[in-house]
């Protein structure tokens, strides 16, 4: 099989595991909005304050081990035993800190402050997965990563369901987070990280021993290469939920809630562009030093990435109150006097784009070993991103942090680009490749928008995805031959 071909085949392995993923956490969404918006809010804000503590926690250090081993197969289980202790020491002092930290923000409630204590766990479990799942992704074997996960977020799904059965819900109840039931929805989320962190640990284990490494000095070497892309990640989390929490603080629980099932529709989409950056890496990592090979392959990415961004921004952006309408309720939508979360997924719809290329130069640069350069960009980033939502929240709401987030993933793709083009010669990118992914992304485009198939989500689905796909099949040896 072709470089090329397992750098799709791994995207596509975590792409189905994803999107087996996504449903099952649409439907935890689906349930939880369901109590209603203060709930939600409160649910979301342990996950999403945990987020930018789990960054802490990584350093840098996943992407740095897949790299190592990558270019250095041979000294993978010495490589991955290191990172292990490097990680499990970080896990503690991080979800110390973030327990800690969550007790003196004054808006949040009581149950909030004691909810983060559990989703610290669950954040310690997922990254113990993600280091483990490094092996994996080196040797490009992601789908056992991919299955660990669908199996844990069904379990999940299946048990706060049954709570909510259980907890006799009838109608929106926004004051129920002292009855119990929260707490049980978080403590759901640790039994199903254990399952999906248990999981990863066998198939880890079936390809290099499983153990903790303490060579110090090793320690300090790939710490020095790690840190500049760790707090480039920390700002980029920063940039990236800084807007969240910003309204957790000012505006309060409800309106995270509303703004809260915009963001996830748009995370369980962008998590695409992750997948296909960290399946590229090895590759990218491999090519570092043959220029004509790793142009050629960033040409390709580039192509791949158009041919899934183009349809996903065309088609929510048609649909984004029906889809908003089936995740949530309809408390959740916009009115004449009330800016709801389908509206908030219409601003950000554009993000896709933008944020897929951004994780492709992201380890594009990360090969080239220049995280440095990145923890330039994602500060600019953040400073940009904090100080407009701090000026405008207050006034405008959430459409400002809608965006806010935007227009800081343009500035990203901006300095990016501008970065990659002293690099490598991408351009011109006007090529045959180019030409048919816009003429079958009009083609959608006219479907959707000039026909009776986009009156109707699922048929527009349907027919628009045979559309699509079925003239994309009749290109493929444009896009997936070396």
């Amino acid at each position: 099989m072709s470089s090329q071909r397992k750098v799709l085949s791994n995207t596509l392995a975590q792409f189905i595991g994803k999107f087996l993923t996504v449903v099952a956490s649409l439907v935890i969404v689906k349930i939880i909005t369901n109590i209603g918006t203060e709930f939600y809010g409160s649910y979301l804000t342990t996950y999403e304050f945990l987020a930018f503590f789990g960054i802490i926690a990584d350093a840098g250090l996943f992407a740095i081990a897949v790299r190592e081993m990558s270019k250095q197969p041979q000294k993978s289980e010495f490589i991955l035993a290191n990172i292990f202790s490097m990680r499990l020491l970080l896990i503690f002092g991080v979800m110390l800190l973030a327990g800690v930290s969550a007790q003196f923000v004054p808006s949040y409630s009581p149950e909030v402050k004691l909810g983060i204590w559990i989703t610290a766990l669950s954040m310690g479990l997922t990254i113990i997965a993600g280091t483990l799942s490094s092996i994996l992704q080196a040797r490009m074997k992601i789908q056992y990563f991919s299955g660990s996960l669908v199996l844990g977020k069904i379990f999940l799904a299946a048990i706060i369901f049954v709570t909510y059965l259980k907890a006799g819900f009838t109608g929106n109840l926004d004051s129920v987070l002292g009855t119990g039931v929260f707490f049980a929805m978080l403590w759901a989320g640790v039994i199903s990280n254990v399952i999906f962190t248990g999981l990863v640990a066998y198939f880890a284990g079936r390809e290099i021993p499983i153990r903790l490494g303490f060579d110090f000095s090793w320690w300090k070497k790939i710490f020095n290469i790690s840190l500049p892309y760790g707090l480039a990640l920390i700002l980029q989390t920063l940039y990236l939920r800084v807007d969240i929490i910003i309204i957790s603080i000012l505006l309060g629980a409800t309106s995270v809630g509303i703004y809260g099932v915009s963001t996830r529709v748009l995370e369980s989409l962008l998590i695409l562009g992750v997948f296909f950056g960290q399946a590229i890496l090895p590759r990218l990592s491999a090519e570092e030093n043959n220029h004509y090979k790793i142009q050629k392959t960033l040409k390709w990415g580039i192509e791949i990435l158009l041919i899934c961004s183009l349809p996903l921004i065309i088609g929510i952006s048609k649909f984004a109150p029906q889809i908003i309408k089936i995740l949530s309720s309809k408390e959740f939508l916009s009115t004449p006097e009330f800016f709801g979360s389908d509206k908030a997924l219409l601003v950000l719809i554009p993000t896709i784009f933008f944020a897929y290329f951004n994780q492709l130069f992201t380890f594009t640069l990360i090969a080239k070993n220049r995280q440095k350069y990145l923890l330039l960009v994602n500060g600019i980033a953040l400073s940009i991103n904090a100080i407009l939502n701090i000026i405008l929240i207050p006034k405008f709401g959430i459409i400002a942090a809608a965006i806010s987030t935007i227009l800081c993933e343009i500035v990203v793709f901006g300095l990016l680009t501008k970065e990659i083009l002293l690099h490598y010669n991408i351009m011109p990118l006007w090529t045959k490749n180019i030409k048919i992914i816009l003429l079958i992304n009009f083609i959608l485009w006219a479907e959707i928008y000039l026909t009776p198939i986009g009156q109707n989500l699922c048929f527009a689905m349907v027919i628009g995805g045979l559309t699509y796909f079925g003239i994309l099949w009749n290109f493929r040896k444009h896009f997936l031959l070396d």
